[in-house]
């Protein structure tokens, strides 16, 4: 009976513990307090002008050592951000904005319009087009997303980013 309980309670945990699959996407879907919703195709990413990160180490919450990408190459998102229109009655009313990061899993980061447009991060968050000899096109982590400023890396490294959503506070 024991044994029985051990089997059953092992095959329950495990769905209870799994990490969810992220899939790759292909396209970021920009919406809400915008003018116009707006799709950014991973074919697009790639015609624009990759820039040289270098090596970019991912840690935990506690600056624990996860991951490096050797080499990486991204584009800012502020090349397709900047394009957006925000409904806005004034400029000072800018800093109540944020914007969601949601990824293909769910999981969501948040940054604020100030963070994105007013400070030296919103020039170090990269969508990432190449990193250890290979093109993001090839690989499952596609679309991914990094804010090099960060101290803990991965609270805002999102593997297959698909939407971004501009909100109010």
């Amino acid at each position: 009976m024991i044994r029985l309980f051990l089997l059953l309670l092992f095959f329950f945990s495990s769905d209870v513990f799994a990490q969810k699959t992220i899939e790759s996407t292909d396209e970021i879907r920009i919406s809400g307090l915008i003018d116009n919703p707006q799709k950014i195709l991973f074919s697009d990413i790639l015609k624009e002008k990759s820039i040289e990160i270098g090596d970019f180490t991912i840690t935990n919450h506690l600056g624990e050592f996860r991951k490096v990408y050797k080499n990486l190459k991204g584009i800012t998102i502020l090349s397709f951000l900047e394009k957006i229109k925000i409904q806005s009655l004034s400029p000072k009313e800018l800093s109540e904005y944020y914007f969601i990061f949601k990824a293909s899993d769910g999981y969501s980061v948040v940054f604020s319009w100030n963070e994105i447009f007013n400070t030296d991060i919103g020039k170090s968050i990269f969508i990432a087009t190449e990193a250890d000899g290979k093109k993001f096109s090839e690989s499952s982590e596609r679309i991914l997303l990094i804010s090099a400023k960060d101290y803990k890396t991965g609270r805002r490294h999102i593997k297959g980013l698909g939407s971004i959503e501009i909100k109010k506070i």
